[in-house]
């Protein structure tokens, strides 16, 4: 009787020990929309007044078994498995617009490119630009974090953006996570695919509204990239990475519901229905302008082509989004209200330069000639 006593006493003490907790090395990111009750991704996309909840997650191992912890998550957390203190710094990732510490594979253009640009070989492939990244610390810890914002660091970005379009557009995050004497690290900007960052470093977006020109907002601090390439999801315009003029357009609208191959300035121009014929906008360009509500209306494309630039041999060199009709500035300079005509004052959405996308006067563009083209609408 006395053995079978003592028995139980041991058998009691290792059943109530605490479990013996370590890192295995292993930790990523992983959120969904607050209260919508969606799965866990690597990727997601927000409107707006929307948050977002991102939970981080560690490989471990508890009592000898391999397990998957996370804080908030749909797993066992690290503090419920009874391991203990978890210590975890958050850092935002981000890319740099240009090349500022890469060659450029252009000389005299420091912004991306696949491709040469300008010149009679203006739009041949030369390979896969290498994209530059930088973190910067967030304040806060715990391993959980609620986002309402994709507000850029770069103060010049911002500037060129209204006050209600500067929490939008796409960023991604990392955490480091520090329990004892182990260290682990999520995907940051040390994980690059091919010369850009790899897809399973956290990546979240806010956007305006689910419009084609909403979903366009969701593209604010994604680089242009000249020559933008891959097909479908493995698109860099697709996965945010980066974009030429024509290619985040065409996410843009695959995001909105139409269902798009991407394509070129060029192809847009040959497939897409044209509102009207071309006309010029810029200088003292004669001819009948176009009217908002009949030839033209927010959300077309507008496909341009420079008057009398020589170093752009294609027919058509770029291609912008309209979406806001101002009328001619008054004396003191300030944008008037709408006019129902298309002049340069009309704000589009352009990405062509280091500004990555933003919205600005179509009389920025210099003299262009204009092909108005209307998207395709969405998949029913």
């Amino acid at each position: 009787m006395r053995r079978l006593a003592i028995a139980c006493v041991l058998v009691g003490g290792v059943a109530s020990a605490a479990p013996r907790c370590r890192l295995d090395g292993r930790a990523w990111l992983e959120g969904r929309v607050h209260g919508a009750g969606g799965r866990w991704a690597r990727a997601v996309d927000a409107r707006a007044g929307q948050l977002l909840d991102v939970a981080l997650v560690t490989g471990a191992i508890v009592d000898g078994h391999r397990v998957e912890l996370a804080e908030g998550a749909r797993k066992q957390s690290w503090a419920s498995a009874g391991c203990g203190a978890l210590e975890v710094t958050w850092r935002r990732v981000e890319p740099r617009m240009q090349h500022t510490g890469t060659p450029a594979p252009n000389d005299g253009a420091s912004v991306y490119s696949n491709a040469v640009i300008f010149g009679p070989q203006h739009g041949r492939w030369i390979g896969f630009d290498n994209l530059e990244y930088f973190e910067s610390s967030m304040d806060g810890g715990g391993a959980t974090r609620t986002l309402d914002d994709a507000t850029a660091s770069d103060e010049q970005l911002l500037s060129h953006r209204d006050a209600p379009l500067r929490a939008l557009g796409t960023m991604h995050l990392a955490a480091t996570a520090r329990a004892g004497d182990v260290t682990v690290r999520t995907p940051d900007a040390r994980d690059l695919d091919g010369g850009q960052i790899a897809d399973r470093v956290f990546r979240y977006s806010f956007r305006r509204d689910d419009s084609f020109t909403g979903w366009l907002t969701s593209y604010f601090n994604v680089p242009y990239l000249f020559g933008s390439a891959g097909k479908g999801k493995r698109s860099q315009a697709e996965r945010r990475v980066g974009a030429d003029c024509a290619d985040i357009i065409v996410a843009a609208l695959r995001r909105a519901g139409r269902d798009l191959e991407y394509s070129s300035v060029s192809g847009l121009v040959d497939r897409f229905h044209r509102a009207a014929e071309p006309v010029t906008i810029g200088g003292n360009a004669p001819g009948e302008p176009l009217h908002f509500g009949k030839q033209v209306h927010i959300g077309d494309l507008l496909a341009l082509d420079y008057v009398g630039v020589a170093e752009l041999p294609r027919g058509w060199d770029h291609i912008v989004v309209l979406v806001e009709d101002r009328g001619p500035p008054d004396q003191s300079g300030k944008p008037t209200p709408a006019d129902g005509l298309l002049g340069p004052e009309d704000i589009v959405a352009d990405s062509g330069s280091s500004l990555g996308l933003h919205f600005a006067p179509l009389g920025g563009q210099g003299t262009v000639r204009v092909m108005v083209l209307t998207p395709p609408p969405p998949a029913s």
